[in-house]
């Protein structure tokens, strides 16, 4: 079967053209993933404000395993595009090969501790109330695994070759199936939040499918082969020095949203963990571009420093964080305008329309925070590109630390004071990672390309 290359030409290419075209692609996946979560969030909804709050008190735990394959899907396209950019296809198609295993093997100690972790996370989090729900939503998701991280490693392998509509259709694929199922599951066989947790998973197993064909057909430039194959340590290695800390970075938010929802009940009781997690599905929405921007950024500017053009792999993140900027700051104050009717959504059952006028004024603080947001995304993939993963990840770790803090000492007072200090942290964690991200690509030439073990 012929192969066609023109998407991975286009990427080894200008940046900025295939930057905006992959960013386009992977703009309308994401955008109908998180019109998913919106969908998932309104169908329960209607099942009453102690359902939707189940819902979001487990949304870290779904976090956490879909984003350590994200993670390592963010390995696998680094790497791998940087093989390509010094022509080294043969190492790349083991990159291939071994992101694959390893994220089968990272599936089975995942499931496996959060499955040993759900009960003592409720009893952290104080939610026993919830219990039984919080329970039906999560256990799709650990039962799922391996297809929720294989979801995001085989997105990653379509990027790392410039393949932008192939990794769209898989996400698109997942979401749209997620979509269609949640009804059916949640009311017509009566499964309640069980139901939107299946669908999920499901969505996910078939949309996974579908890319593993397209590799195994032999589809795509980058050949994925198991036959006769041996895992390499050095190969892994070389995934792991990218994947694994931006891995242990999404371990560190999901752990830090998991204890955050201690302050925010004690600021304002179990339903205040739903009148902050409701509106934060609009900033998530708002910051989309953003993170479209940085994940077809990755592979356009990590083929660049493989080509060793320093000069284009710079170019190219100049480019993509004045663009952030630009469509993360209209879209905020479009939301901010128009808040009353967003929040509209989620408040049709009776139990919710009660909260919605806080809910409105929680999401137009949000609002105020959505670009630096969409900055801290980017900043962090930046420095996945330029090799300095493990800073990223400690940058993370401060951050969270300060979140944390932050919310800590708010709760003392009230539910609005940490809404307040939640707009701070935000604001101060976008300018940290994009001052990082700065310092260190100022340091960066030909001769002196920064470097972890493994990469």
């Amino acid at each position: 079967m012929k192969k066609d290359d023109r998407e991975m030409r286009r990427m080894l290419g200008e940046p900025k053209k295939a930057i905006r075209s992959l960013a386009a692609a992977l703009s309308l996946s994401y955008l109908v993933i998180q019109l998913n979560i919106f969908v998932d969030t309104f169908w329960t909804s209607g099942l009453g404000d102690m359902d939707m709050t189940a819902v979001s008190m487990m949304s870290p735990i779904y976090w956490i395993i879909t984003a350590t394959g994200v993670g390592l899907g963010v390995g696998a396209a680094s790497t791998i595009s940087f093989r390509i950019g010094e022509g080294n296809m043969e190492r790349a198609e083991k990159l291939a090969a071994n992101s694959v295993v390893l994220g089968l093997l990272t599936s089975v100690f995942v499931s496996a501790a959060m499955m040993l972790l759900i009960d003592p996370i409720i009893d952290l989090m104080g939610a026993d109330e919830v219990r039984d729900g919080s329970v039906a939503y999560v256990f799709p998701f650990i039962a799922m695994g391996s297809a929720l991280i294989l979801n995001g490693i085989i997105s990653g392998l379509l990027r790392s070759e410039g393949a932008g509509r192939k990794s769209m259709i898989v996400l698109i694929v997942s979401a749209t199936l997620n979509m269609a199922l949640d009804p059916v599951l949640i009311y017509g066989l009566g499964m309640g939040v069980a139901g939107a947790g299946w669908a999920t998973s499901v969505g996910a197993l078939i949309s996974t499918a579908l890319g593993l064909y397209w590799y195994m057909s032999g589809r795509m430039n980058v050949a994925l082969s198991f036959r006769g194959f041996r895992p390499d340590r050095g190969v892994m290695a070389e995934v792991m020095g990218i994947g694994g800390p931006r891995t242990a970075e999404a371990l560190v938010t999901g752990t830090t949203n998991i204890l955050q929802r201690i302050f925010i009940i004690a600021a304002g009781g179990t339903v205040a963990v739903m009148l902050y997690n409701v509106p934060f599905r609009y900033p998530t929405l708002a910051i989309v571009p953003a993170e479209a921007i940085g994940a077809a950024m990755i592979p356009v500017c990590s083929a660049a420093l493989g080509q060793k053009d320093t000069a284009k792999m710079k170019l190219g993140m100049l480019y993509s964080a004045k663009l952030s900027i630009a469509i993360t700051s209209a879209i905020a104050l479009t939301v901010f305008v128009f808040a009353d009717p967003l929040m509209g959504v989620f408040t049709t059952s009776e139990s919710m329309a009660s909260h919605k006028e806080e809910l409105v004024w929680v999401l137009r603080m949000f609002c105020i925070f959505i670009p630096f947001d969409g900055l801290r995304k980017l900043g962090s993939c930046m420095l996945q590109v330029l090799r300095r993963s493990k800073l990223s990840t400690a940058a993370m770790l401060l951050w969270g630390v300060c979140k944390l803090t932050a919310y800590a000492a708010a709760s003392l007072y009230s539910f609005e004071a940490l809404i307040i200090a939640c707009v701070g942290v935000y604001v101060f964690g976008g300018i940290l990672m994009m001052g990082l991200s700065y310092h260190v690509s100022k340091k960066v030439d030909e001769r002196h390309m920064p470097r972890e073990p493994g990469c």
